[in-house]
């Protein structure tokens, strides 16, 4: 059988089977309520990645001397983030450290929307059900309340997930059958009637997560989210693993080249990737080492180099290329490439369905996660616990994500090993394009 013929095979079993169940995916409700509240949230998180930065200088004072500026400036950051640690570990708390609260109302919010229920009445009971499991009590009277948000950051991830879909659900059931149904005039206030319709359905929710925090109160003598942890614990172990990552970022690109996004897995996978950089994160801010690998800004500055496929090695090669059509492809996609964006590119030389680029573009990039991987799991570079935004340019997101000077380097590395990668793919189809462009001139 003829390549192109294998690969017009393959193409027909993507399109009839792999398509039709990746478009389900991607357009299943719950799942893109928790998709859409993760990218929702991004603000919130990066300003919890700017306190561990602040609170977390790459350096022991103790070990150098002011003997330049760079050095002095060093030792500044560290006096400061020794004097305004309990201010920084505040803020740190109340962003990234309550990442699961703020998660929680956001798939509660976007689900409700995907109902055309009016949001906010099931965004705040999704809310009030989610401290009602998460947050532990210490002390409560009328004089005295404290309670422990352990559980509020990445520990309690997945518990959050699970109240707003199961409380959203709880709710719409009630609103739908009228339990407690209260018909107010028409000369109340839209507001306050609201409030009265769902007064029931909004009690027996709440009341619901009461009675589950009792139970695990009372007989497991802990809370919800301890519990779930350890049961999703060896799940989230065994994805954090150099060869399911492996797999994780072929299979995903597998896909995207018959054209399918890197959505239909990432919505399944990025939960997990977040949840990780959550419980990273706080590890740091309380002077632990960092335990997961596997993280978003892993994903997004050590693997997908300039976008998905790790294309910013390709990109440099267009932009030397002989061919005008790859030449005009390079120059209109490298700013692009700097803010991991790559759909110029993708579509333009082409790379989906282009059976000169499968291998490349299926295994570059994972390729660059067995590396990365390797490295901080021997400790050469340090493990990822902050997220600078999706879309900094890789080598520098490498950095900040880590706060090692040696991840920049690496990444630089990847990139240039990426351009070995694609560099016989690249020549044989420049090649060919040439030849048509000359003979389209001779013509």
């Amino acid at each position: 059988m003829s390549n192109k013929g294998f690969f017009n095979n393959i193409n027909n079993i993507a399109e009839k089977k792999i398509l039709p169940f990746a478009n389900k995916i991607s357009r299943q409700r719950h799942l893109l309520s928790i998709r859409d509240s993760f990218l929702t949230v991004l603000p919130i998180t990066l300003l919890g990645g700017i306190a561990s930065i602040l609170a977390s200088p790459p350096v022991n004072p103790d070990s150098i001397q002011g003997s330049n500026i760079f050095f002095k400036f060093l030792i500044a950051w560290s006096n400061f983030a020794k004097a305004h640690s309990m201010a920084l570990n505040w803020l740190f708390a109340l962003t990234l450290g309550s990442f699961a609260l703020y998660v929680s109302v956001g798939i509660a919010y976007y689900l409700s929307k995907s109902y055309k229920m009016e949001p906010f009445i099931p965004s705040i009971t999704a809310l009030a059900s989610f401290l009602m499991v998460t947050a532990v009590p210490i002390e409560l009277s009328f004089a005295s309340k404290s309670i422990l948000i352990n559980f509020f950051d990445g520990k309690g991830l997945f518990t959050g997930m699970l109240v707003a879909i199961t409380s959203v659900e709880i709710f719409r059931f009630l609103k739908n059958k009228k339990v407690g149904y209260i018909k107010m005039p028409d000369s109340v206030p839209p507001a306050l009637s609201a409030s009265f319709e769902t007064l029931l359905p909004v009690i027996i929710t709440i009341s619901i997560y009461f009675f589950v925090y009792s139970i695990f109160d009372n007989t497991m003598g802990l809370p919800l989210p301890e519990a779930m942890l350890s049961i999703v614990a060896p799940a989230i172990k065994a994805v954090d693993n150099v060869f399911v990552v492996f797999l994780i970022s072929a299979f995903t690109q597998f896909l995207w080249f018959f054209g399918i996004h890197d959505a239909a897995i990432g919505t399944v996978i990025g939960p997990i990737r977040d949840h990780n950089l959550a419980v990273n994160a706080s590890a740091v801010m309380s002077g632990s080492q960092p335990p997961y690998i596997f993280t978003t800004p892993f994903w997004v500055y050590f693997i997908v180099i300039g976008g998905a496929g790790a294309t910013f090695g390709l990109v440099l090669l267009l932009l030397r290329s002989k061919s005008k059509q790859l030449k005009t492809v390079g120059k209109l996609g490298i700013l692009p490439a700097l803010f991991g964006i790559n759909e110029p590119v993708i579509f333009g030389t082409p790379l989906v369905l282009n059976p000169m680029f499968f291998i490349p573009f299926v295994f570059a990039q994972s390729i660059n996660a067995v590396i990365a991987y390797l490295f901080m799991c021997f400790g050469i570079i340090g493990k990822t616990y902050i997220m600078g935004g999706w879309n900094l340019f890789s080598p520098i997101g490498a950095f900040i994500s880590t706060m090692d000077w040696k991840a920049f380097v690496l990444v630089v590395c990847l990139i240039v090993l990426d351009i070995l990668i694609y560099l016989p793919f690249f020549k044989a189809y420049e090649k060919k394009l040439v030849k048509m462009e000359n003979e389209g001139q001779k013509s």
